[in-house]
């Protein structure tokens, strides 16, 4: 493998990789994201998310590092977990004037701090998560910025004239086995109407169901039928009710961001780079 003249590894050898790399953003849409999350997380007076730690630590990888701090970022990049490596390399460049990512290793370090003793790995799938929200919001910024630029037009339709242009993109990830979605707010909006009226829908079959299923005797053929479809349809309805509320919950995140903007001073306080940090 090789060094630098300051035993650090190159870009190219220490930063995070994952199997489907080829299709994460770049740096550069890194960079814009990181400042993102920077800036929300001014905005609430706390320290960054855990995405947004995880793009820093991104960062930080894709440049020259000493071997010990590129393996500290990169396993804090695959599961969020928070090694005693990875406090001492964020403390050290976050204190000294030699380096120049000190911005990104306060933030990071501070992020650190805020996680108190609950350094272990944030989840299983973490990695796997955080680079389907990668894609889905590179694929969202890329889309403003067409918008922005008026490259993004509505394509002519020979009917409906005028009707405004929808936005939906899917990305399913093969080893995790989910699938996820980009949506504009029409059409999103359209689709959680079709999915709660099929949850209520699927509800009122359940009641339906269990109420003739009571007057069937008890162990007969037809009851144990109803009950299973019971079971059937209340599953599907909970999965149903439960994109219903992660949709929900995304609306009031954003209401939440836009009040904390509206009061967001001119001038947001900087991190202090020598916050200490209790390292067992």
């Amino acid at each position: 493998m090789r060094r630098n003249s300051n035993g650090a590894s190159p870009p190219d050898e220490c930063s995070y990789r994952s199997p489907e790399s080829r299709s994460l953003p770049d740096l550069a849409t890194y960079e814009a994201l990181i400042e993102d999350g920077i800036a929300a997380a001014d905005a609430r007076g706390t320290s960054v998310d855990h995405v947004t730690a995880r793009r820093l630590a991104i960062w930080l990888a894709a440049r020259p590092q000493a071997p010990v701090f590129a393996r500290s970022l990169a396993r804090f990049a695959e599961t969020g977990a928070i090694s005693r490596p990875l406090l001492v390399q964020l403390r050290i460049h976050a204190r000294s004037g030699n380096y120049a990512d000190l911005q990104q290793s306060a933030r990071l370090m501070h992020y650190c701090t805020d996680r108190g003793a609950d350094v272990g790995p944030i989840s299983e799938n973490f990695g796997v998560a955080c680079d389907q929200l990668d894609r889905a919001d590179a694929m969202l910024m890329d889309l403003y910025d067409r918008n922005r630029q008026g490259h993004a037009k509505s394509e002519p339709t020979q009917e409906g004239a005028g009707v405004p242009q929808s936005f939906a993109v899917a990305n399913r990830d093969l080893r995790s086995q989910t699938i996820s979605f980009v949506l504009d707010a029409t059409t999103a909006s359209t689709v959680m109407f079709a999915v709660a009226a099929q949850a209520s829908e699927r509800e009122a079959h359940v009641r339906e169901v269990e109420r003739y299923g009571r007057t069937l005797p008890e162990g007969s053929y037809g009851r144990q039928n109803r009950d299973a479809i019971a079971d059937r349809e209340t599953r599907i309805a909970a999965r149903l009710r439960a994109v219903e509320r992660a949709y929900r919950s995304a609306l009031e995140r954003d209401a939440m961001f836009s009040s904390a903007e509206a009061v967001r001073p001119t001038r947001a306080a900087q991190p202090a780079a020598d916050r200490e940090i209790e390292l067992d």
